[in-house]
């Protein structure tokens, strides 16, 4: 099963905000065994946000959108999805006495334009927002065949139908309602889990790394192997799929022994934060504790080491001179 990342928002095309939220959802899919292939973000525009719709569904099981939901006259997601469904909104009883209880507990007065985020397609699954007006929502469309879209060149798989699940866009709504409602709605959809495991190296680029890497263990199909370069070192995520999280992280296992063996005294640690956590750890570990003298780095070693919870332990002062 894979999905799509759908960010509706001409703020998010034009730079003004960060798009956090597609990372944050990437992750949560991930840690439930669903892949993510494809992230796309379209602006407020009814015709180009039906467009990427349409390309995301000939492509994937699952499409979650963020934004859209609020009530103004451009937000416009949930009218659209409704529309590409052949849905109805209906009022959803639940969501206007959601709404009511807000600006009661604020003492605002409800403007007309508040009411359309109490309209639902029918048959839609209807998720909370306790943190917002705007209730999410998750509706299951048929899925188009190639004899009745022939234009679908799309990867996902021969399911009966797709899912939508339309998020709002505020990032603290949105994780708390993945938190509470998509994640367990997705988790019984999902036929396995992935586990994915970080190794960090240091005193080895990228790619001296990769080329001393056996080569059966690039080309493993499950576990694969992923490499990403940061300042100073190399990271290489493992990541097995599996019908359970233990299962997914005994097979993740042999690869990371495998990479321990390999590069010995170049991998400084496993799952761990950075190079500065590995650094304090392995010094409480052993009772030791370090002291630093700086110059021209202004004291950018200390700050990175007591950057760390519990350096306090392992470091009692540093010069800068």
């Amino acid at each position: 099963m894979n999905a799509e990342i759908l960010c509706v928002g001409t703020e998010l095309l034009l730079g003004e905000i960060v798009n956090t939220n597609a990372a944050y959802l990437a992750r949560e899919l991930a840690g439930i065994g669903i892949n993510c292939y494809y992230q796309t973000v379209v602006g407020d525009n009814p015709d180009r946000l039906a467009a990427a719709l349409d390309t995301a569904l000939g492509r994937a099981d699952i499409v979650i959108t963020t934004g859209g939901l609020g009530p103004t006259g451009d937000d416009l997601t949930k009218e659209i999805v409704a529309a590409y469904a052949g849905r109805d909104l209906e009022v959803h009883q639940p969501s206007v006495d959601h709404i009511t209880r807000i600006f009661a507990a604020s003492g605002r007065p409800i403007s007309d334009n508040n009411w359309k985020q109490a309209l639902m397609p029918v048959g839609a699954v209807v998720f909370a927002n306790d943190r917002g007006t705007a209730n999410g929502l998750a509706l299951d469309i048929p899925a188009v065949t190639p004899d009745d879209n022939t234009s679908s060149t799309g990867t996902s798989s021969d399911s009966s139908s797709k899912t939508v699940i339309l998020l709002p866009g505020p990032p603290r709504e949105m994780t708390a309602m993945t938190q509470q409602s998509v994640l367990p709605f997705l988790a019984a959809k999902a036929q396995h889990t992935l586990v994915s495991h970080t190794v960090r190296f240091f005193g080895i680029g990228e790619s001296q790394l990769e080329s001393d890497i056996p080569t059966d263990l690039l080309t493993s199909a499950n576990p694969t192997l992923a490499l990403y370069a940061g300042e100073g070192e190399v990271r290489v995520r493992v990541t097995a799929s599996a019908a359970s999280a233990d299962d997914a992280d005994r097979l993740t296992q042999p690869a990371i022994a495998a990479l321990k063996n390999q590069f010995s005294g170049k991998v400084y640690g496993i799952d761990v934060a950075n190079l500065e956590t590995a650094l304090v750890q392995a010094l409480t570990a052993a009772k030791l504790t370090v002291a630093t003298a700086e110059s021209c780095t202004g004291g950018l070693i200390a700050s990175r080491i007591t950057s760390v919870p519990g350096s306090s332990d392992v470091f009692g002062y540093g010069l800068t001179t």
